[in-house]
Protein backbone atom coordinates (compact mmCIF):
# COMPACT_ATOMS: atom_id res chain seq x y z
CA UNK A 1 0.00 0.00 0.00
CA UNK A 2 2.76 2.48 1.50
CA UNK A 3 4.56 1.65 -2.80
CA UNK A 4 1.43 2.77 -4.52
CA UNK A 5 0.97 5.98 -2.06
CA UNK A 6 4.59 7.26 -3.14
CA UNK A 7 4.42 6.14 -6.40
CA UNK A 8 0.75 8.26 -7.35
CA UNK A 9 2.83 11.56 -5.03
CA UNK A 10 5.73 11.03 -6.70
CA UNK A 11 4.39 10.86 -10.32
CA UNK A 12 1.79 13.84 -9.91
CA UNK A 13 4.47 16.09 -8.69
CA UNK A 14 6.83 14.67 -11.80
CA UNK A 15 3.96 15.76 -14.27
CA UNK A 16 2.74 19.07 -12.34
CA UNK A 17 6.96 19.84 -12.92
CA UNK A 18 6.58 19.29 -16.64
CA UNK A 19 3.65 20.96 -17.07
CA UNK A 20 5.12 24.38 -15.43
CA UNK A 21 8.61 23.69 -17.00
CA UNK A 22 7.09 24.11 -20.87
CA UNK A 23 4.83 27.30 -19.64
CA UNK A 24 6.74 30.42 -20.98
CA UNK A 25 8.23 32.66 -17.90
CA UNK A 26 9.69 35.76 -17.28
CA UNK A 27 13.34 36.07 -15.52
CA UNK A 28 13.62 35.38 -12.38
CA UNK A 29 15.80 35.24 -9.27
CA UNK A 30 16.28 31.67 -7.48
CA UNK A 31 19.06 31.64 -4.30
CA UNK A 32 20.35 35.27 -3.54
CA UNK A 33 22.97 36.16 -0.85
CA UNK A 34 23.71 39.83 0.86
CA UNK A 35 26.99 41.25 1.59
CA UNK A 36 28.59 44.21 2.91
CA UNK A 37 31.61 45.69 0.29
CA UNK A 38 33.76 48.47 0.86
CA UNK A 39 33.42 49.71 -2.36
CA UNK A 40 30.23 48.95 -3.36
CA UNK A 41 28.11 48.88 -0.10
CA UNK A 42 25.23 45.99 0.34
CA UNK A 43 25.63 44.18 -2.68
CA UNK A 44 23.65 41.14 -3.77
CA UNK A 45 24.55 37.95 -5.33
CA UNK A 46 21.57 36.40 -7.09
CA UNK A 47 21.17 33.08 -8.98
CA UNK A 48 19.54 34.97 -12.85
CA UNK A 49 16.90 32.05 -14.21
CA UNK A 50 15.96 32.68 -17.92
CA UNK A 51 13.39 30.42 -19.61
CA UNK A 52 14.31 27.08 -21.22
CA UNK A 53 11.26 26.38 -22.19
CA UNK A 54 11.65 22.67 -22.69
CA UNK A 55 14.13 22.19 -20.97
CA UNK A 56 16.38 23.41 -17.65
CA UNK A 57 16.35 26.88 -17.16
CA UNK A 58 19.53 28.43 -18.10
CA UNK A 59 21.11 30.60 -15.24
CA UNK A 60 24.29 32.46 -13.72
CA UNK A 61 24.75 34.01 -10.71
CA UNK A 62 24.72 38.31 -11.32
CA UNK A 63 26.10 40.78 -8.47
CA UNK A 64 24.24 43.85 -8.23
CA UNK A 65 24.22 46.62 -5.95
CA UNK A 66 21.19 48.63 -4.27
CA UNK A 67 19.95 50.47 -6.85
CA UNK A 68 19.99 47.45 -9.56
CA UNK A 69 22.70 48.11 -11.43
CA UNK A 70 25.09 45.22 -12.45
CA UNK A 71 28.58 44.65 -10.82
CA UNK A 72 29.57 41.27 -12.07
CA UNK A 73 28.28 37.81 -13.45
CA UNK A 74 29.11 34.50 -14.07
CA UNK A 75 28.93 32.33 -17.45
CA UNK A 76 25.98 30.69 -17.47
CA UNK A 77 25.52 26.98 -15.93
CA UNK A 78 22.39 25.06 -15.57
CA UNK A 79 22.91 24.25 -11.90
CA UNK A 80 24.56 27.26 -9.78
CA UNK A 81 25.31 27.49 -5.71
CA UNK A 82 26.43 29.94 -3.80
CA UNK A 83 28.19 30.14 -0.42
CA UNK A 84 29.45 33.22 1.52
CA UNK A 85 31.48 33.46 4.24
CA UNK A 86 31.22 35.81 6.88
CA UNK A 87 34.02 35.11 8.97
CA UNK A 88 36.67 37.60 7.66
CA UNK A 89 36.12 40.98 8.49
CA UNK A 90 35.23 41.51 4.32
CA UNK A 91 32.48 38.60 3.95
CA UNK A 92 32.54 37.29 0.23
CA UNK A 93 30.44 34.88 -1.47
CA UNK A 94 31.97 32.02 -4.08
CA UNK A 95 30.05 30.27 -6.64
CA UNK A 96 29.51 27.04 -7.26
CA UNK A 97 29.35 25.02 -11.07
CA UNK A 98 27.86 21.38 -9.56
CA UNK A 99 27.64 20.29 -13.38
CA UNK A 100 30.99 21.11 -14.20
CA UNK A 101 33.20 20.67 -10.72
CA UNK A 102 34.18 24.72 -10.78
CA UNK A 103 34.58 27.26 -8.04
CA UNK A 104 33.98 30.48 -9.25
CA UNK A 105 36.15 33.59 -7.45
CA UNK A 106 34.94 37.29 -7.63
CA UNK A 107 37.92 39.20 -9.65
CA UNK A 108 37.15 42.39 -7.75
CA UNK A 109 39.13 44.28 -10.28
CA UNK A 110 37.22 43.46 -12.98
CA UNK A 111 33.40 44.79 -11.05
CA UNK A 112 32.31 47.65 -12.85
CA UNK A 113 28.92 49.14 -13.21
CA UNK A 114 26.84 47.86 -16.21
CA UNK A 115 23.51 48.29 -16.95
CA UNK A 116 20.79 48.04 -14.54
CA UNK A 117 19.38 44.42 -14.22
CA UNK A 118 17.03 45.08 -11.25
CA UNK A 119 13.42 47.15 -11.43
CA UNK A 120 11.27 47.00 -8.54
CA UNK A 121 12.82 44.45 -7.10
CA UNK A 122 12.75 42.22 -9.99
CA UNK A 123 15.26 40.88 -12.66
CA UNK A 124 14.62 42.98 -16.44
CA UNK A 125 17.17 40.58 -18.34
CA UNK A 126 16.84 36.93 -19.27
CA UNK A 127 20.07 35.33 -18.99
CA UNK A 128 20.62 33.88 -22.20
CA UNK A 129 19.76 37.37 -23.90
CA UNK A 130 21.74 39.65 -21.82
CA UNK A 131 24.87 37.91 -22.78
CA UNK A 132 27.45 39.55 -20.05
CA UNK A 133 29.56 37.80 -18.34
CA UNK A 134 32.62 39.09 -16.15
CA UNK A 135 34.18 39.81 -12.97
CA UNK A 136 34.78 36.17 -12.18
CA UNK A 137 37.67 33.51 -12.52
CA UNK A 138 37.01 29.92 -11.94
CA UNK A 139 39.34 26.69 -11.07
CA UNK A 140 38.35 23.12 -9.97
CA UNK A 141 36.64 22.56 -6.88
CA UNK A 142 39.17 20.48 -4.17
CA UNK A 143 37.71 17.15 -2.89
CA UNK A 144 36.74 19.31 0.21
CA UNK A 145 35.06 21.90 -1.44
CA UNK A 146 32.79 19.11 -3.59
CA UNK A 147 32.05 17.71 -0.32
CA UNK A 148 30.83 20.88 1.44
CA UNK A 149 29.47 22.51 -1.51
CA UNK A 150 27.03 19.41 -2.47
CA UNK A 151 25.89 19.40 1.46
CA UNK A 152 24.94 22.74 1.23
CA UNK A 153 22.78 21.91 -1.62
CA UNK A 154 21.37 19.49 -0.19
CA UNK A 155 19.92 21.69 2.72
CA UNK A 156 19.22 24.81 0.43
CA UNK A 157 16.79 22.62 -1.29
CA UNK A 158 15.52 19.62 1.20
CA UNK A 159 12.31 19.04 -0.72
CA UNK A 160 13.98 17.99 -3.94
CA UNK A 161 16.50 15.73 -1.70
CA UNK A 162 13.87 14.57 -0.29
CA UNK A 163 11.82 13.51 -3.13
CA UNK A 164 14.73 12.43 -5.55
CA UNK A 165 15.34 9.84 -2.53
CA UNK A 166 11.35 9.03 -2.53
CA UNK A 167 11.52 8.26 -6.61
CA UNK A 168 14.30 5.79 -6.05
CA UNK A 169 12.72 4.34 -3.12
CA UNK A 170 10.18 3.45 -4.94
CA UNK A 171 11.92 2.80 -8.22
CA UNK A 172 14.12 -0.05 -6.54
CA UNK A 173 11.39 -1.38 -4.59
CA UNK A 174 10.25 -3.57 -7.91
CA UNK A 175 13.83 -4.83 -7.67
CA UNK A 176 13.68 -5.85 -4.04
CA UNK A 177 10.94 -7.61 -4.01
CA UNK A 178 12.32 -9.47 -6.61
CA UNK A 179 15.23 -10.36 -4.68
CA UNK A 180 13.88 -10.91 -1.67
CA UNK A 181 11.61 -13.52 -3.69
CA UNK A 182 14.41 -15.27 -5.43
CA UNK A 183 16.07 -15.67 -2.32
CA UNK A 184 12.84 -16.88 -0.62
CA UNK A 185 13.47 -19.61 -3.20
CA UNK A 186 16.85 -20.74 -3.23
CA UNK A 187 18.22 -18.60 -6.14
CA UNK A 188 16.02 -20.81 -8.19
CA UNK A 189 14.35 -18.86 -11.04
CA UNK A 190 12.78 -21.75 -12.66
CA UNK A 191 10.09 -23.18 -12.22
CA UNK A 192 8.45 -20.30 -11.98
CA UNK A 193 4.41 -19.65 -12.12
CA UNK A 194 2.30 -17.85 -15.12
CA UNK A 195 1.93 -15.20 -12.55
CA UNK A 196 5.75 -15.01 -10.72
CA UNK A 197 6.88 -14.41 -14.72
CA UNK A 198 4.22 -11.12 -15.37
CA UNK A 199 4.65 -10.00 -11.83
CA UNK A 200 8.47 -10.18 -12.26
CA UNK A 201 8.72 -8.31 -15.89
CA UNK A 202 6.52 -5.85 -14.57
CA UNK A 203 8.29 -5.08 -11.95
CA UNK A 204 11.73 -4.78 -14.01
CA UNK A 205 9.44 -2.56 -16.70
CA UNK A 206 8.62 -0.77 -13.79
CA UNK A 207 12.20 0.22 -12.57
CA UNK A 208 13.27 0.94 -16.14
CA UNK A 209 10.18 3.43 -17.02
CA UNK A 210 10.72 5.29 -13.72
CA UNK A 211 14.72 5.03 -14.44
CA UNK A 212 13.89 7.00 -18.15
CA UNK A 213 11.33 9.74 -16.56
CA UNK A 214 13.84 10.22 -14.17
CA UNK A 215 16.37 10.86 -17.29
CA UNK A 216 13.77 12.97 -18.84
CA UNK A 217 13.40 14.63 -15.03
CA UNK A 218 17.16 15.97 -15.15
CA UNK A 219 16.96 17.35 -18.60
CA UNK A 220 14.60 20.16 -17.38
CA UNK A 221 15.97 20.62 -13.43
CA UNK A 222 19.62 19.13 -13.88
CA UNK A 223 21.99 17.98 -10.83
CA UNK A 224 25.20 16.70 -10.00
CA UNK A 225 26.16 13.29 -10.46
CA UNK A 226 26.97 13.15 -6.74
CA UNK A 227 23.59 14.19 -5.70
CA UNK A 228 22.56 11.92 -8.11
CA UNK A 229 24.52 8.93 -6.62
CA UNK A 230 23.10 10.08 -2.82
CA UNK A 231 19.75 9.77 -4.07
CA UNK A 232 20.13 6.72 -5.99
CA UNK A 233 22.04 4.34 -3.43
CA UNK A 234 19.77 6.24 -0.22
CA UNK A 235 16.39 5.32 -2.31
CA UNK A 236 18.12 1.72 -2.90
CA UNK A 237 18.78 1.08 0.87
CA UNK A 238 15.37 2.43 2.17
CA UNK A 239 13.67 -0.16 -0.64
CA UNK A 240 15.69 -2.83 0.51
CA UNK A 241 14.91 -2.69 4.17
CA UNK A 242 11.53 -1.63 3.88
CA UNK A 243 10.48 -4.74 0.97
CA UNK A 244 12.92 -6.86 3.83
CA UNK A 245 10.81 -6.15 6.23
CA UNK A 246 7.02 -6.88 4.47
CA UNK A 247 8.81 -10.23 3.40
CA UNK A 248 9.68 -11.28 7.20
CA UNK A 249 6.00 -10.34 7.86
CA UNK A 250 4.69 -12.32 5.40
CA UNK A 251 6.67 -15.22 6.13
CA UNK A 252 6.39 -15.22 9.89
Amino acid sequence: MWKRCCATVVLLLFWSGLFSAALAHSPYFGQSESIDHPDFGKIKFSVLYGDGIFFADPSQVVVFDREGYLLAATPQSDVLLIRCDYSDDTPTCHVYDELRGLVLEPDYKQWARSRIIVEEGRPNAYPEIMDIEYGFSQRPATFAETISFEVAGFLNAPGDTLLSVLWWGVAWSFIARLFWRLKRNGWQMLPMRGWAVVSGILSILAFLGMSFLAAYAWLLKPYSFHFFLFAFIMGALIAVALTRLKAVVETS
